[in-house]
């Protein structure tokens, strides 16, 4: 009973934390971009170009955060992580000009890398045998910020016209505060079992960046994260241009969105029970076959389809891939691997959008887009075929103090 206490009380804390370094710190900028853009007279482009900034301070220091937090300890780096996110949020909340905002975008983007990988770390090092359904909740975290982003806006706008914008990343500061001030209390490191002596010679290289299991994780991600932002980028386009009034349109992508919140969990509970192998095989397939529905039948019910089984799935694949990452090698290294393969997932992100825009104007429209979508889900199926059925970190003893309590 204490230690289910405590895996509530510490998925709780995790999921603040994410509401506010993900959902706030990297989705909010998109919902509140168009009320920026308006009072700091900014073009399309610089409003792009700090988006590119956010994700280019991330995946700068993603690596990195993991081998801090295999030296310094991952609590460390998650209270510092989110105290910097809080720092850019209300600062975001003062800026007056396109370069005082790109200081702002970078301090969240930082922020975010210091935060997530040690994140998973924390609770994939006390509650391994929940792994799954505790990176799950991580994930949702995610959804939730957005849906609190976009529900708040109204308000905002309404109350203080178009400076409203301004007192919402405030808000979004304090509320990240509170953040890093429960993860302060609650969360504590992880216990690492102690590496046999061969082990502990090895090399970090050989460890993790050429390691055979952790290549093939990062090259399964590296494809998720290819086909990830192309739905996002051009479904919507999609509808509109098959009749869908915008109406309907938003209610089909807020349906996806809506079950997004839960994919996490579900997914990760599931992999729990059956293994991480079946469950990421079977996530993938349904969303290959979920893009290829509206490109077989572009109307509302498959359009509605498409994103239902796309919602459900979606967030369930990131997180499976992460938890597979944390297993293939030592449990000193998992912080290490997880950024490692983080690495391959946003450089692929960086690609899809690219390819497939220019598959849109040159190869067919938006359904050749969506097709690359589903072939590359289908890969990277293939390749996790490939995937050991237990992977090395199922095979470690768990200490005696990861079986009893979180702190």
């Amino acid at each position: 009973m204490e230690r289910e206490q405590q895996m509530w009380k510490y998925a709780l804390t995790c999921v603040m934390v994410t509401i506010s370094t993900l959902g706030f710190g990297r989705m909010s900028y998109g919902i509140l971009m168009p009320f920026m853009k308006e009072e700091l007279t900014l073009t399309y482009e610089q409003a792009g170009m700090l988006g590119t900034i956010t994700s280019i301070g991330y995946l700068g220091l993603v690596l990195f955060a993991g081998i801090m937090a295999a030296k310094w300890g991952s609590k460390r780096l998650v209270v510092i992580g989110t105290l910097l996110v809080a720092a850019g949020l209300f600062y975001l909340s003062f800026v007056q000009s396109f370069f005082s905002c790109m200081l702002g975008m970078a301090i969240l983007g930082i922020g975010t890398a210091f935060t997530y990988t040690p994140l998973v770390n924390i609770v994939v090092g006390w509650f391994p045998r929940q792994r799954g359904m505790m990176i799950g909740f991580l994930g949702s975290g995610l959804g939730l910020g957005t849906l609190i982003s976009s529900a708040m806006i109204p308000f905002f706008t309404a109350w203080f016209s178009m400076s409203g914008w301004r007192y919402l990343w405030a808000v979004y500061g304090l509320l990240s505060l509170l953040s890093a001030l429960a993860a302060q209390i609650v969360l504590r490191d992880p216990p690492i079992p102690a590496r046999k002596n061969a082990q502990a010679e090895e090399s970090l290289f050989r460890e993790v960046y050429v390691h055979k299991r952790v290549l093939l994780v990062a090259l399964i991600y590296g494809l998720i994260g290819f086909a990830y932002l192309i739905p996002q980028s051009f479904l919507f386009s999609f509808m509109l241009e098959s009749d869908i009034n915008r109406y309907e349109a938003g209610q089909i992508m807020a349906a996806g969105g809506l079950l997004s919140i839960f994919s996490g969990p579900l997914w990760g509970t599931i992999s729990d029970r059956v293994g991480r192998k079946k469950s990421l095989l079977t996530a993938l397939f349904i969303g290959a076959s979920a893009m290829a529905l509206p490109v077989v039948f572009p109307v509302y019910a498959g359009f509605m389809a498409s994103q239902l089984l796309w919602g459900i799935t979606v967030v369930g694949m990131l997180l499976l891939i992460q938890a597979l990452s944390t297993e293939q090698i030592h449990p000193s290294y998992a912080p290490v691997a997880l950024g490692y393969v983080t690495v391959y997932f946003a450089a692929g992100q960086l690609l899809g959008p690219g390819l497939g825009g220019w598959l849109v104007d040159h190869a067919g429209g938006i359904r050749s887009s969506l097709v690359l979508c589903s072939v590359l889900l289908l890969l990277s199926f293939i390749f996790s075929t490939q995937l050991h059925k237990q992977a090395a970190g199922e095979k470690l003893a768990i200490p005696k103090e990861q079986q009893t309590t979180g702190g």
